[in-house]
């Protein structure tokens, strides 16, 4: 988008910056900064700002299950000017994760075995109940929603993107659940899940939900 509208500025928001690509590397018009998501004392010069705020992947982030935080600072970042500034949330809902399938006749048993025993542990990673509720949420804090489809299917052509975001995803989980055997347990069932993901064309996937709201004046 930067380079197809190089007459737009692009401000990219991240509380940690270790993977950010150097600034030199970047569009003229794009700008990395350090925020925090929950902070209460945004810089003057990111309030009443935005045209448009994307926010994205924030699953684990979200804490107690209240995304409301994070959508009162996109509020203050967003401009007062007519016709009120957007905010565009995507996040993938992780709590429903499903296989497809390239061919049907490949067995998938370690991949079930895989997503039941995340699902099992899916409370080391909080509540994720506030995902397919986004757009109630918005509405909650004020924000005009946009009519129509609220819920995606990521197209077959992404599906090893998405798979091997899943894998790291759930290595990351082994290593958070506190517990040596089982953390071992699950990396061991990770490494045979891809063996069997590799040897089919199987991929983990999930549904991709996204909310549009406009601040209201």
């Amino acid at each position: 988008m930067a380079k197809r509208l190089p007459e737009i500025t692009i401000d990219g928001f991240a509380i940690d910056l270790s993977n950010v690509p150097s600034p030199q590397w970047l569009p003229p018009n794009v700008t990395i900064r350090k925020v925090d998501n929950y902070t209460t004392d945004l810089p003057k010069d990111e309030q009443s700002t935005y045209d448009v705020v994307r926010v994205a992947n924030l699953t684990t982030s979200i804490e107690d299950n209240n995304p409301g935080p994070v959508i009162k600072n996109v509020l203050t970042m967003l401009t007062n000017e007519e016709p009120g500034g957007y905010i565009q949330w995507d996040e993938v809902d992780t709590a429903h994760r499903s296989i497809v399938q390239s061919n049907p006749s490949i067995p998938i048993s370690q991949m079930n075995a895989l997503l039941n025993h995340v699902h099992n542990h899916e409370h080391s990673l909080g509540p994720r109940g506030w995902i397919n509720s986004l757009p109630d949420i918005l509405a909650r804090y004020g924000l005009q929603v946009q009519p129509g489809q609220h819920r995606f299917r990521l197209p077959f052509a992404y599906a090893k993107i998405d798979n091997d975001t899943c894998f790291k995803d759930f290595e990351e989980l082994s290593y958070r659940l506190g517990d040596e055997d089982e953390g071992n347990e699950l990396r061991r069932q990770i490494i045979a899940a891809k063996e069997e993901c590799e040897e089919g064309g199987h991929a983990i996937t999930a549904d991709l939900v996204v909310a549009v709201g406009r601040k209201e004046h």
